[in-house]
């Protein structure tokens, strides 16, 4: 969470940073120095001012990148950022987008319809924080996959004609070409050797690009997307 952010949703709500600090327990010269990115936003505090100020979810907190979501807390984690596929899940508290793509991305036997909601939620929130999820991805030698995902996510936003959501994906694409791995990689660690060949024969070009084997294309993807 920014400085910027925080100021923007206390005037959103039409709080003076004297009434904000009334609402945290704090001083109205801390809120100030928040605001001015004097002091770091401790992540406790950052949760209670996601939820008080009803920031986007990209000003979550990131929490601890070390564990993967499994597939149910995955599910419930898109359904609360607003995955249209995940609808029936009973929502929970909001985690930060960058925060779900990771961890989810971690999960060594994937499922085909949440890769196919990392792809919604890259476009949809495509102003995460990209340099984190980079990061984090070359550190565990996950960015073929993310690559991947991304790559998938700038062509679908091109369909759709968001600008923007282009730009930034461009951007997190470029700096994951530099570490790409030579290594094959897959969504689903059980894929059967059969799978496997078939899909080395069969992929489309991004998937061969990142050397992922999945037949998933953004044409595919398109059809069943909102917005």
């Amino acid at each position: 969470m920014t400085g910027s952010e925080l100021r923007t949703g206390r005037k959103a709500r039409g709080w003076t940073q004297t009434a904000l600090a009334e609402r945290l327990g704090v001083s109205q010269g801390y809120v100030c120095l928040l605001e001015r990115a004097q002091r770091p936003v401790p992540t406790a505090l950052g949760l209670k001012l996601a939820r008080l100020l009803n920031l986007p979810a990209t000003a979550v907190p990131v929490g601890s990148a070390s564990t993967a979501l499994a597939d149910e807390a995955a599910t419930t984690a898109l359904a609360t950022l607003g995955y249209p596929g995940f609808a029936y899940r009973r929502l929970r508290h909001r985690l930060n987008p960058a925060e779900v793509l990771f961890r989810t991305l971690k999960s060594p036997e994937l499922d085909a319809r949440l890769v196919e909601a990392l792809v919604w939620l890259a476009v949809t929130y495509a102003d995460l924080n990209w340099a984190w999820a980079v990061r984090q991805a070359k550190v565990e030698d996950l960015q073929n996959r993310l690559g991947f995902l991304v790559t998938l996510a700038r062509q679908l936003a091109e369909q759709k004609g968001h600008p923007e959501a282009v730009a930034a994906l461009t951007t997190a694409e470029q700096a994951l070409e530099y570490s790409r791995l030579q290594r094959e990689d897959v969504f689903r660690a059980s894929m059967t050797e059969a799978e496997r060949r078939w899909l080395r024969e069969h992929r489309p070009p991004e998937a061969m690009r990142w050397n992922v084997l999945t037949n998933l294309t953004a044409s595919e993807l398109g059809r069943g997307f909102e917005g």
